[in-house]
């Protein structure tokens, strides 16, 4: 199940017993996921919702809360729309329950925002809010680059009167229009995982940070690879022309060349992938790293000066564009 599905399932069967919390819980998600309709002069109250247990958690509140019967309408899927969506609906009570919850106010307006007890009430009822919103139109993508928690607002006013909420939490979060449509996004790792622990999403929680953790240690793991990946090829690129440069000094020094510097030069010669601690082990005797780098360097040098003195071609001039490549 995506990481949506399985936050949505943990928060619906979650069980909240303070009365504000529920009432806060209810009209956040009335608010982010109903419609205000009338019909024949009376208000109707109609929540659309993407899962069956949120719906059965909707109508259970609304009864023992606010003391209202709902009733629940399940539409086919159809279109784009994949899953079944759940009509939760207030008919016969709907003008009292959008008093109570404060989706109208007292002159019968719809309220734009959130209600006012949401937003001055409680911690507790800012994470219920947070719940209502995320249970009515949230999702999480999975972790890695581009994680993030979203929610779909109603308006602009809504999103800031969550964004609010979320700040009270000490969640970051940021309100952004796209194509028309308001979000209140949370994309920092550590706030998801603070904002779901608020939730009360705690198994989810554990699984959302598996994979994030799986996730970094997977790509730590290719970043480190491909480093040393780099590296080795830098290295044998740097031996290689290392080699094409010490077989030139040696066709222009000849017989002029210190003995042992021109063993030094043929081990490089013949082992041009070798590292410098593996031709010291090579030379009879042993040698240090720091010996045949010296005596390589020395051999260079003078090979350099002969050809400078000589008005030809340096070691250099072995030397190819691909092994001078970065």
């Amino acid at each position: 199940m995506a990481m949506t599905g399985v936050v949505k399932d943990e928060l619906s069967r979650l069980s909240v017993l303070k009365p504000c919390c529920r009432k806060a819980e209810v009209s956040t998600l009335l608010r982010f996921a109903s419609g205000l309709h009338l019909v024949g002069g009376r208000i109707v109250i109609e929540a659309e919702l993407d899962t069956n247990v949120t719906a059965r958690r909707l109508i259970k509140d609304i009864g023992e809360v606010f003391g209202h019967k709902a009733e629940v309408l399940v539409l086919a899927p159809a279109g784009l729309r994949k899953g079944s969506r759940y009509v939760v609906r207030v008919y016969r009570d709907g003008e009292a329950l959008a008093r109570q919850t404060g989706l109208i106010d007292n002159h019968g307006r719809p309220v734009r925002g959130l209600p006012r007890q949401v937003v001055s009430g409680a911690t507790c009822d800012a994470e219920a809010a947070w719940r209502g919103a995320f249970l009515a139109h949230g999702s999480l993508t999975e972790p890695g680059r581009s994680m993030s928690l979203e929610v779909t607002c109603p308006g602009p006013e809504a999103a800031l009167a969550l964004v609010g909420s979320a700040r009270r939490l000490k969640i970051h979060a940021k309100a952004r229009e796209v194509r028309g449509v308001d979000r209140v996004v949370v994309r920092d790792g550590d706030a998801i995982s603070a904002l779901l622990t608020r939730l009360g999403a705690h198994d989810s929680v554990l699984a959302w940070e598996e994979r994030r953790m799986r996730r970094e240690v997977r790509a730590t793991a290719h970043r480190l690879a491909n480093f040393d990946d780099a590296n080795l090829r830098r290295s044998a690129r740097a031996a290689v022309a290392a080699g094409a440069r010490v077989q030139r000094a040696l066709e222009i020094l000849g017989d002029e060349a210190p003995e042992h510097l021109v063993v030094a030069g043929r081990l490089r010669v013949e082992h041009k992938q070798a590292s410098l601690e593996e031709l010291g082990q090579i030379a009879d005797p042993p040698l240090t790293k720091d010996a045949i780098a010296g005596r390589i360097r020395r051999l260079l040098a003078m090979a350099d000066k002969r050809a400078s003195d000589l008005g030809i071609a340096s070691t250099d001039a072995n030397l190819t564009a691909e092994m001078l490549a970065p």
